[in-house]
């Protein structure tokens, strides 16, 4: 079997709750989760490709997320902006150390 390194829990997940939602709308989005899920842990056992995967997130993002160009862009500036107080605090960080 392929798979394991999050100990197949997407199978676990699905068993519990795919189908079990009693909404149709959201037993839909989690068996559409279930496949990143399985695709994620493949991906990190070598069973599939990252390009495979980040196919599958995608996709699943294209249909439930419905995210506009004004979004992606805002989502990217926050990325960006968290990142680079992160890599200051550690500079700082660093500078201080060094003044020791």
């Amino acid at each position: 079997m392929s798979g394991g390194s999050y100990d197949y829990k997407s199978y676990v997940i699905e068993e519990y709750y795919v189908g079990r939602m009693y909404d149709a709308e959201l037993n839909e989005m989690m068996e559409d989760l279930i496949k990143v899920l399985h695709d994620v842990e493949w991906w990190q056992s070598c069973d599939i490709s990252e390009e495979d995967y980040r196919k599958t997130v995608s996709d699943f993002k294209k249909k439930w997320f419905k995210r506009s160009s004004v979004k992606v862009k805002e989502f990217i500036e926050k990325e960006f902006k968290d990142k680079k107080e992160e890599l200051l605090k550690q500079l700082d960080y660093l500078e201080r150390e060094e003044e020791r």
